[in-house]
């Protein structure tokens, strides 16, 4: 059988670059040989610097320039979220077979949709990466619901530092991941902010959200001040038990089922995350399926984000679909 070779671009050599190029490298024995060709970053000392690292010839400030010269059939987008849309539409522009891009999205619905349509005009797989749906105690917990573990699911709570944009994107999909992906009827939700900014754009101090799936299970995510900094963790409760999933930095759960009374914690150890995620990319390039992280997934995590936000600006619950299109902290930022 004939090795596959696919040529990769990346755009943003930062911290997360790091992260895709491992998950490159790491798919070379799996069949394929994903080949880095190129990366482009406006800051040639960091450009130079990671292309080094991955023996990486080809280097580009100007990622346009990178995108017309190399052919390339899978990119990565590791740049910050303002930049996300105009780079997802122009890497599908130019023939990219799959474009891996960082999270969040996109900073609203309609940048979302325009790049979604762009990928589906030029039949193009796009996946956003909330690589935690392959990270192994994320998928041990939804095979412990799935397993009836602990009874019928009844709720999911997600709770981190950060904001909702940044850290609060990964806890949304994870509870969605929970919860079959069924579809959320509204959202209620808070939202303290003071102007402050990240990665280029606002962000909040701490949000609240609480919503309904149309399955039954109830959901609620915490963020920022009023939850521990830097502090991940979900609960899972069904009608016969609890999961407790711990986050990146302690692969493990524990959990404790129906009759039990003590807790069982395990320890979960699986490939890398981002190595998962390219190989379903490869998958779904070569099969014309969607991937488990497309666009539209991660459209429906930045819908719930959003919602949350103009709840606390109409101080009531909001419906989804969600109706705006635009980030309704930034317009009320702008209004002000």
């Amino acid at each position: 059988m004939n090795e596959k070779n696919y040529r990769v671009g990346i755009i943003g050599c930062g911290g997360i670059a790091h992260a895709h190029a491992g998950g490159y490298v790491g798919c070379t024995p799996c069949g394929y040989t994903l080949q880095i060709v190129a990366a482009a970053d406006v800051n040639r000392e960091n450009l130079n610097r990671f292309s080094e690292q991955y023996g990486i010839e080809k280097r580009y400030e100007d990622y346009t320039e990178m995108l017309d010269a190399e052919g390339l059939d899978i990119v990565s987008i590791c740049t910050w979220p303002p930049l996300h849309c105009e780079m997802v539409v122009r890497a599908a522009e130019s023939g990219a077979m799959g474009i891996l891009c960082e999270k969040p999205m996109c900073l609203n619905l309609a940048q979302a949709d325009e790049m979604i349509e762009a990928c589906d005009r030029s039949h193009t797989k796009l996946a956003i990466g909330h690589q935690r749906r392959f990270t192994a105690q994320y998928v041990k917990a939804k095979e412990l619901v799935q397993s009836g573990a602990i009874g019928e699911l009844i709720s999911v709570h997600g709770c981190n530092g950060g904001d909702l944009l940044t850290d609060g994107t990964h806890n949304v999909d994870l509870l969605r991941f929970y919860a079959d992906d069924s579809p959320i009827l509204w959202v209620m939700g808070q939202v303290e902010h003071s102007n402050r900014e990240r990665y280029g754009h606002v962000v909040e101090d701490a949000a609240f959200g609480y919503f309904q799936f149309e399955s039954g299970v109830r959901g609620m995510l915490e963020v920022g001040r009023i939850s521990r900094p830097g502090y991940m963790k979900g609960y899972i409760t069904g009608t016969e038990g609890r999961i407790e999933v711990y986050g990146d930095g302690a692969p493990k759960l524990r959990f404790r089922g129906k009759g039990e009374s003590a807790w069982q914690e395990l320890e979960c150890h699986g490939e890398n995350p981002f190595k998962l995620e390219i190989l379903a990319l490869i998958a779904c390039i070569e099969n014309d399926t969607e991937h488990i992280l497309s666009g539209r997934q991660g459209r429906k995590a930045l819908e719930v984000l959003m919602a949350i936000f103009e709840s606390s600006r109409r101080r009531g619950i909001v419906h989804l679909p969600l109706q705006i299109r635009e980030h309704p902290l930034m317009e009320t930022m702008q209004s002000v």
